[in-house]
């Protein structure tokens, strides 16, 4: 028997592909946002009993941390040069586009550093927008609200460990590189 033909399955090559990467694609800004969701939750035990009293409120509550702490920073290629409030920019010149500057703009949103898990009509860019939209945007908000539902289920009230402050990292995504948490 000599070796299958693999061209016979080219036309099953791209889904196959586009489908790995939609499963792999938001492995490290999901990650990202439950550990600056956990940092937030250890460092405002009154958020953290909330979520835990009333989990109805957990969906709200990761839009809002998403909001507030969005992980990835929208890069784009400029394709001619142009000048830009006085910054010349050449054609090729990657721009960063931070999600996070937006998300705190105060006249889209009343008191835009308040964490806030009943605030209405959070139309956050932590997902990009337009045509650069994340294709997994869905996906990841089921994941971390899932992830916080099983951590509750799970988790009693924690704290940061003392002595073993947060280490976070910049980048193309923002995140949490190590955050020690203890409870009783």
């Amino acid at each position: 028997m000599g070796r299958p033909d693999y061209a016979a399955f080219d036309h099953v090559k791209v889904p196959v592909q586009f489908a790995g990467q939609f499963a792999i694609a938001g492995l490290d800004t999901v990650a990202a946002a439950i550990g600056f969701g956990l940092l937030h939750l250890a460092r405002h035990p009154e958020d953290q009993k909330r979520l835990r009293d009333k989990p109805s409120v957990i969906p709200g509550a990761v839009e809002e941390m998403l909001r507030a702490f969005s992980t990835v920073q929208m890069i784009r290629k400029t394709t001619k040069d142009t000048e830009l409030c006085v910054v010349k920019i050449k054609a090729g010149d990657l721009v960063c586009c931070p999600s996070m500057v937006a998300n705190r703009d105060p006249e889209e949103y009343p008191d835009p550093d308040q964490i806030d898990f009943d605030r209405n009509a959070n139309r956050h860019m932590a997902f990009a927008y337009g045509v650069h939209r994340c294709l997994g945007s869905h996906l990841a908000r089921r994941e971390l609200v899932t992830a916080l539902e099983e951590w509750y289920k799970c988790i009693p009230a924690f704290r940061i460990k003392e002595g073993s402050p947060p280490v976070t990292y910049g980048g193309f995504v923002f995140g949490v590189d190590s955050l020690h948490l203890v409870w009783d």
